[in-house]
């Protein structure tokens, strides 16, 4: 009967141990990671902009990739044309009903975004997770700190709000993808199209009546040409779940007032 007990006990503490170590497992996988980074990704210093790539042995391609998205992005928020459109028509006959979506924003110069990537410099750079960041600047000679911490998460980190004050016009953009270059690129443009949608906004509707049935047309058109955008923070988290890594990107962006 004691053997008996004993074999019990030892059984329970067994499957206990392993539920113990499974559930482990699972909050090791699925938790929000966030890890130190250097500070000019936090606060993206003044005539600095990031670019990155991915981590290659080929140095001089990975820089240059990095150098080229910085180079583009740098481009837009000088200058770049906005345009969104939407057309909708909602219908009795459902299946007749639609809706379609064009966004684009493009850098006003192509020749300016080739001069600005034959003149960014390397100014520092970090590894994470397979990607190579840079931090480019197209001032000689620019030294910046690369002190390495986890900063506060942001205010508005993961909702997309637009903020209006006396001088400036902000937006908090959050977007998530396997991809961090993905992440970071789509979280700038986002911010790009909402302010220009605020900014410049033309709306059409019409209601047609027609044998007994009912057309609503709605076309929303935006265009604008935005000038000296600057990015002005950042914060990025990742999560390992089912053995897929994905990235959140955050980034506060500000153009001032006209």
């Amino acid at each position: 009967m004691k053997k008996l007990l004993s074999i019990i006990l030892i059984s329970l503490f067994i499957v206990s141990c392993m539920n113990k170590k499974q559930i482990y497992k699972q909050n090791l996988v699925n938790k929000i990671e966030v890890y130190p980074l250097p500070s000019w990704i936090y606060h993206t210093p003044n005539d600095c902009i990031v670019g990155i790539s991915h981590k290659s042995t080929d140095k001089e391609q990975m820089i240059n990739s990095a150098k080229q998205m910085a180079a583009v992005i740098k481009s837009r928020n000088n200058s770049s044309f906005t345009v969104e459109k939407t057309a909708s028509t909602t219908k009795e006959e459902i299946l007749r009903s639609g809706k379609s979506d064009f966004k684009l924003n493009v850098s006003a110069s192509p020749e300016e975004t080739k001069q600005i990537y034959e003149n960014l410099q390397l100014i520092n750079f970090t590894m994470v997770h397979g990607y190579y960041i840079g931090l480019f600047s197209e001032i000689n000679n620019k030294e910046i700190t690369s002190k390495f911490y986890v900063d506060k998460k942001p205010e508005f980190f993961e909702q997309n709000k637009l903020q209006v004050t006396d001088k400036y016009i902000v937006y908090y953009a959050t977007f998530s993808s396997a991809s961090l270059i993905k992440a970071w690129e789509e979280a700038n443009e986002k911010a790009r199209l909402e302010i220009a949608k605020y900014l410049q906004k033309q709306v059409q509707s019409a209601i047609i009546n027609k044998n007994e049935s009912i057309d609503k047309r709605i076309s929303i058109e935006t265009k604008m040409k935005l000038e000296k955008i600057d990015l002005v923070e950042s914060y990025v988290t990742s999560q390992l779940k089912d053995n897929l890594r994905t990235y959140q990107v955050y980034h506060k962006i500000r153009v001032k007032r006209f």
